[in-house]
């Protein structure tokens, strides 16, 4: 890193009277001497302190000196505080009917699309309607199938897929067993009312999936619906430590990666594959980041040798395989090493390598395959790439040096973040892009159409105009994901299919010349197992069941690909944002089969890779429809990784990656217990997590904390609402209930930040242990993460809510919100299954009963040593002390003064457990329709 660009270019964020920041200013340079360009995003606020407007660096600048200019982003709330209309540059317009309960009765969005769902008595999801057509249908299981603890949960989920039968539940709410049955017809469905009916549109054949869990939750084994068993053994710890593979009509196992050896922080130090092949990883003592990523085979070869180097904020300066020679050719050294250098926002904007000599693709293609034995010193050579983008961060230019030089210009449109490269004809963005900005052709002659939900249906791979195209068709089942990719292909009068179908550890992929191929995926520690079984058409030259071991980077991209006696089969070299620059294997044969590479993703036909929720073009370094989720990764919906893809991944096409990865905040964590995940991806993985725990607890404490807000802000109060106030904060709270009604309503838009993608979506970070505290944030953390115990994950979902409340309300009005006092709460001990309804009344009784000792002053002594105790730490300023104990010097500071009941009020209403009680008490309906709902309170 060069220090003289990055001097005097700090993060200045520019805060309302409420606290809220309705500027950020960055400053951009690229190199020493250049002008600083301030980059201002603006945001507006209504008077609940949530955001309606926001406006990227490019368009705020325009909107400074030209009329008429839209904002990225503007959003229209319900007084309930719902989202009802969202309009986007990028991704259009979208509005919403919200049911009295805050469910989605119906959704109307720019293509004219209506989509409505009916719900159940409990308001739960019984069938959607996409433009007149029934395209899912939802059962539940009722009393009578206990056996299977299968009660009031979903047992049938008929989607655009096909049908999904779910026989079997865990005792902790784990799926023991799925049958999928696709549609006959790969078309979306309008599924009727009757089961029967719906049977007839499915094939005869269900493919079934189990699973077993250990008491912890922990999967222990998983048969695929190829009957192959998959067995996953732990150590002490619940940490990973070998895998095994039975392929079936077999007995004996295979290991896929055994003694799996971790650091004190959790981190992977060495694990060693099914052929042999040792993998070591270093880390730096100082910070932890990954310093070296080796592999050595069983004869002590040296596979790969990492080393990477960093700049102090952790973007990656250099990686040097060192397992790689230098070569020569044409009085060039070609080394295996990649530097990188970025601007002071840390875009990326210049790359050097290896690449191709002859043959490298800058487009969709793959570059010419290179043989293995025979890599001929001069079929590599250097390259360099410039980039450069404007405000919004949109690549403008990509200048490419090397064998054969190359530009790639790219023209944005003036009033959005939708782009096009200048190489594909006239750029008409009216006719290029729909009305919720998916791209309707990928090249010349590539048409892509889109379904409604916003989903890649099919592409044309080649176009014709006397006769059939061939294309490409994705399904996708209820969850967005895709399940099934048919390919048609024209040739000698006849229609060629080949299909891939996607099930839980395996793909069924068959070919219109008879080749069935079934190819069973594990993940097996770092390495992506891949075991290919042919039933039919097995190609020559290639051994049936052969096992692919993908070892991978720091980005999870394939690098290399062995067999099980540990032989090289494919090597593989990327540019930056992920096209490929080299690759070579010991046959075509062999190479054929490879189909997933950058990032671990699969690459098809078309060259574009899926991740999941959207398809990302590498050579446009972009991605092809706008974010799902929003303006959780910024206000350009189609930037991949804010342009610094060699330190961060989307692994689903959603959001950018969780910040702060080992900095100062985390090192004090991973000092006193260690990480077990970071963002909302990882926590899903965590063996122990009930689906959508997390989502729900956000919700709840969402909904709890905004409709406080309106009780209090309301010009009158009724009588019950009145008495809890004095009862938790104090009779003096009664007179302040606009400054307390604006606190509620300033965290519950933070909740939903948190929870809705926002900027904090993924700023979540979960704990073995810590001492003391189930949940913590650091006041001094710029990015504002909540770092819980797992145990808060498994506890009830109120819970659960009270205490992401608690946390977030710290984050909000200067850091005002502060912990005087932790009051008794049942509901953070209570297990993750449901209660009664007098038992949860009962612990808001407990928790009553414990805000009012602090209220009616039975707790001042440990209120002042709080107090005491923040101001040595710097967390409370003697300033705000004096403030709130009423006197003008710290002499008069003592505990009687804690005898005035004012006094107390003033510090409960800025304590956040009295905060986080008092919500859940004041919505207690809302709160009890949410559990019901949810089948956590009966």
């Amino acid at each position: 890193m060069n220090s003289i660009v990055h001097s005097n270019t700090p993060i200045l964020a520019i805060i309302d009277p409420r606290a809220l920041a309705v500027r950020n200013v960055q400053f951009c340079r690229s190199v020493a001497g250049q002008l600083l360009d301030a980059r201002v995003t603006h945001q507006r606020f209504d008077w609940s302190g949530r955001p309606v407007v926001g406006r990227d660096p490019r368009l705020f600048s325009r909107s400074e000196i030209e009329a008429g200019i839209p904002a990225n982003l503007v959003v229209r709330f319900s007084l309930s505080g719902a989202v009802l209309l969202n309009e986007s540059v990028d991704s259009g317009w979208r509005m919403n009917l919200i049911g009295d309960a805050g469910q989605l009765l119906e959704s109307r969005d720019g293509r004219g699309t209506l989509r409505c769902i009916e719900y159940d008595h409990s308001l739960r999801p019984l069938s959607v309607t996409e433009q007149g057509h029934v395209v899912e249908c939802l059962g539940y299981g009722a009393a009578d199938v206990a056996e299977h603890n299968q009660c009031n949960q979903l047992i049938r989920h008929d989607d655009t897929a096909g049908s999904c039968l779910l026989a079997d539940y865990g005792l902790s709410g784990g799926v023991l067993s799925e049958k999928r049955y696709f549609l006959q017809s790969p078309d979306s469905p309008d599924w009727p009312l009757a089961e029967p009916d719906r049977d007839a549109l499915l094939e005869p054949v269900g493919l079934q999936t189990r699973w077993a869990f250990n008491a912890q939750g922990e999967v222990l084994v998983q048969t695929d619906a190829n009957d192959n068993f998959h067995r996953f053994s732990h150590d002490l710890a619940g940490q990973l430590h070998a895998v095994e593979l039975t392929l079936a009509n077999t007995e004996q196992p295979q290991t896929l990666v055994s003694a799996i050896r971790y650091d004190a922080f959790s981190q992977v130090e060495q694990e060693t594959a099914g052929n042999g092949v040792v993998s070591h990883y270093s880390y730096d003592q100082q910070d932890g980041r990954l310093t070296q990523l080796s592999a050595v085979s069983a004869d002590g070869s040296v596979l790969q040798r990492l080393n990477y180097s960093y700049d102090p904020v952790g973007n990656v300066l250099l990686i040097n395989d060192t397992s790689q020679p230098d070569q020569y050719c044409d009085n060039q050294l070609v080394e295996p090493i990649s530097r990188y250098c970025y601007d002071t926002l840390y875009q990326l904007i210049e790359a050097t390598g290896r690449e191709v000599r002859n043959g490298a693709s800058h487009g969709p293609a793959l570059p010419g395959l290179q043989p293995v034995s025979t890599l001929n010193p001069c079929q590599v050579s250097n390259y360099k790439q410039r980039y450069s983008y404007d405000a919004a961060g949109n690549l403008l230019q990509m200048r490419h040096e090397g064998a054969h030089n190359f530009t790639r210009i790219m023209h944005v449109a003036p009033d959005s973040n939708r782009s096009l490269p200048d190489d594909d004809g006239d750029v008409d963005f009216a006719t290029r892009f729909d009305a919720n900005g998916n791209l309707l052709q990928l090249v010349r002659g590539q048409a892509m159409g889109w379904d409604v939900r916003n989903q890649l249906q099919h592409i044309t791979t080649v176009q014709r105009k006397d006769g059939p195209n061939d294309d490409e068709r994705y399904v996708y089942d209820g969850q967005g994901l895709r399940c099934r990719k048919i390919s048609t292909a024209q040739a000698s009068d006849r229609t060629l299919t080949n299909e891939v179908r996607y099930l839980p550890g395996l793909e069924i992929r068959t070919t219109a010349d008879g080749e069935i191929l079934h190819v069973v995926t594990v993940q097996a520690g770092r390495n992506s197992v891949r075991v290919l079984h042919w039933e039919a058409g097995k190609p020559d030259g290639i051994a049936n069941n052969q096992v692919r071991y993908s070892l991978g980077d720091h980005l999870g991209s394939s690098t290399l690909e062995l067999d099980q006696q540990g032989g090289l089969i494919s090597q593989e070299s990327y540019y930056p944002f992920g096209s490929t620059a080299w690759w070579a294997a010991r046959s075509a044969v062999e190479a054929k089969y490879k189909t997933v590479r950058y990032s671990g993703k699969e690459r098809d036909a078309s060259g574009l890779y899926y991740y999941g929720f959207r398809y990302y073009a590498p050579w446009l370094q972009r991605w092809i429809n706008p974010d799902p989720a929003g303006d959780v990764d910024g206000l350009n919906f189609y930037a991949m990784v804010r342009n610094n893809p060699t330190a961060y991944t989307d692994p689903y096409g959603l959001t950018g990656e969780y910040r702060g990865r080992r900095d100062s905040v985390e090192r004090d964590v991973l000092f006193d217990t260690g990480i077990l995940a970071r963002g909302r991806s990882e926590i899903s993985k965590l063996p122990k997590t009930e689906p959508d725990h997390l989502n729900r607890a956000f919700k709840l404490a969402y909904s709890a904390w905004s409709e406080s807000s309106k009780t209090l802000a309301a010009p009158a109060i009724a009588q019950l609402p009145e008495l809890l106030m004095s009862y938790v904060l104090g009779d003096g709270a009664k007179e302040r209930r606009g400054e307390l009604a604006e606190t509620y309503s300033t965290t519950a838009c933070m909740l939903k930040d948190y929870n809705e993608g926002g900027g904090h979506y993924n700023q979540i970070a979960i704990m073995k242990n810590y001492s003391g505290t189930d949940a913590f944030i650091d006041l001094e953390d710029q990015h504002k993460r909540i770092f819980m115990v797992e145990d808060l994950l498994n506890v009830h979902v109120a819970g659960t809510s009270i205490t992401l409340g608690h946390e977030v309300s710290h984050t909000v009005l200067n850091n005002k919100i502060l912990d005087f006092g932790y009051l008794t709460a049942g509901l953070r001990d209570e297990k993750a299954t449901a209660i009664s309804e007098d038992s949860y009344i009962q612990h808001l009784e407990g928790g009553l009963n414990s805000a009012m000792e602090y209220s009616y002053g039975r707790k001042n002594a440990h209120m002042f040593r709080s107090v005491e105790r923040m101001i040595g730490k710097n967390v409370l300023s003697t300033e705000r002390a004096l403030r709130l104990f009423e006197v003008k010097s710290m002499q008069d500071m003592k505990i009687e003064r804690l005898s005035d009941p004012a006094v107390r009020t003033n510090l409960l209403m800025n304590n956040a457990d009295s905060l986080a009680m008092l919500s859940i008490m004041l919505a207690e309906s809302t709160v009890k329709s949410s559990l019901r709902r949810w089948g956590k309170l009966f």
